[in-house]
């Protein structure tokens, strides 16, 4: 159980690591362990749909040893590119600073309470059970994708339940870790993958601030985001809205890099995280256009053939496994029951305004300004904003503000005309991407680099020099 659970996660890192170096998306080795897995987990939860459409059952043998082939295929791939990689160069990045310890004592001793909870007790959850866990656990026990779930129970049963036609990334990486542990052991219930999403979203996350602002502060903005009651909940109960939240905001912040730096592996690089996003929630193209326009907008001036051929890519790129999950396999290559009815909008055509404001006004009270969610995180984020805007006034990190006043507009939008969408779920746990930007964005702001620079003057001064 254990060889081909290491097999499995080693397999996912080598992987995503392969893709990472050749896309040169990052500068340090924290960055590149934390998005190597993050991109294994993402790109590994297609090799289930590989198997079954090569006619073989999903099997350990074919799954596992499905990742294990592409991971040898992506690292044979980089054999003559090791200048690439920042450890093989020799970089000395590793160190961290004693002030960074009482950070790592928490978070590890958060991360102890993720751990335990996810992965000593089964899935409780309603959303999980019917939907991610019920396909995995029929596909292991069938050796099919296409299980009776969907031929059988589905069509039958008298309450309708549209979970297990959500976007499949959680139920195929439950596939996956259940084939790993064969259902035994302390990883028994096959939700391992979800801890290694969370550390290493983390560490991706914390190692891109660090390199913008100072250690302290990076790690107080990552600590404010380990005291949300809700994300928290979140590291231990299986669901899409974690690692749909991870991959999203991965995506921005490379965006953000991208706007910085130009560089044409970062284009990629966002494209291909934001295309996992959508894999792992529908409803997240969306939110694609909000990068195509800023895409736009940045090099309409330099190029225009080329800002426009960019952003139709990007927009393509994104929406290829959304055309294949909900057209490609559920509607073609196994049909849907004749009970479901997957993605109808409702128009509204009477008081569009009153009712688009009324509930903007729920979003904020019932979600965005509840305490018991989020703790300070919000007013935290206001304020600082507010006192960089009236201090600096510049427009540091005016892309990620962006993102995050269009997601937020583009939410009420989709809960005003998607069926199925409301705000005590959807919008309450799409919530998460919001929360990782708004501490992002927080350490892209003059106010940050300004507080960075006297933290780092302050440092100085209190060095005490060798005596003669």
């Amino acid at each position: 159980m254990m060889v081909l659970l290491v097999l499995l996660i080693g397999a996912q890192f080598f992987l995503g690591c392969g893709i990472a170096v050749r896309l040169q998306a990052v500068r340090t080795t924290y960055s590149l362990i934390g998005l190597s897995m993050l991109i294994g987990l993402g790109v590994s939860s297609f090799v289930p749909f590989i198997v079954q459409f090569s006619g073989l059952p999903i099997v350990a043998s074919t799954v596992i040893g499905g990742v294990v082939g592409l991971a040898i295929l992506s690292v044979f791939s980089l054999r003559s590119k090791k200048e690439r990689l920042p450890f093989w160069a020799g970089r000395n990045d590793l160190a961290i600073s004693l002030y960074e310890i009482p950070f790592l004592i928490v978070w590890l001793y958060l991360l102890f309470i993720s751990v335990w909870k996810c992965n000593w007790f089964p899935n409780t959850t309603f959303d999980t059970i019917v939907g991610p866990d019920l396909l995995a656990r029929f596909a292991v026990q069938e050796q099919t994708l296409v299980s009776s779930v969907f031929t059988k129970h589905l069509p039958n049963v008298s309450v309708f339940s549209n979970q297990p036609f959500y976007a499949p990334f959680t139920a195929m990486q439950q596939i996956m870790y259940l084939l790993a542990t064969e259902q035994t052991g302390v990883f028994a219930f096959g939700k391992l993958w979800l801890t290694l999403l969370v550390f290493s979203f983390g560490l991706f996350l914390y190692a891109d601030m660090r390199e913008r602002i100072h250690p302290v502060l990076a790690g107080t903005l990552v600590t404010i985001l380990a005291f949300a009651p809700e994300l928290f909940a979140y590291t231990f109960l299986v669901q899409t809205d974690w690692a749909n939240a991870a991959f999203f905001a991965s995506g921005v912040i490379l965006f953000q890099r991208y706007v910085e730096t130009g560089q044409n592996g970062s284009f990629w690089s966002i494209t291909l995280l934001l295309a996992l996003a959508c894999w792992t929630r529908t409803e997240t193209i969306f939110f694609v256009p909000i990068g195509a326009m800023i895409l736009v907008i940045k090099r309409i001036r330099v190029n225009p053939t080329d800002a426009i051929k960019q952003s139709a890519i990007f927009m393509l790129v994104c929406l290829l496994p959304v055309l294949f999950w909900n057209y490609g396999f559920l509607r073609t290559y196994m049909p849907l029951p004749i009970n479901a009815h997957l993605g109808a909008f409702r128009w509204v055509e009477t008081d569009y305004l009153t009712r688009l404001l009324r509930i903007v006004q729920n979003m904020n009270d019932r979600v965005v300004f509840h305490a018991s969610y989020w703790n300070y995180t919000v007013p935290i984020f206001l304020s600082l904003s507010l006192l960089n805007l009236f201090i600096f006034r510049d427009k540091r990190g005016l892309t990620v503000l962006v993102w995050i006043v269009g997601v937020y507009v583009l939410f009420a939008m989709i809960l005003q005309h998607v069926e199925g969408a409301n705000i005590q779920y959807t919008f309450r746990r799409g919530f998460f991407k919001l929360l990782f930007l708004m501490c992002f964005y927080l350490s892209t702001t003059s106010l940050f680099r300004w507080l960075s620079i006297r933290l780092v003057v302050w440092e100085k001064t209190q060095t005490v020099k060798p005596a003669d």
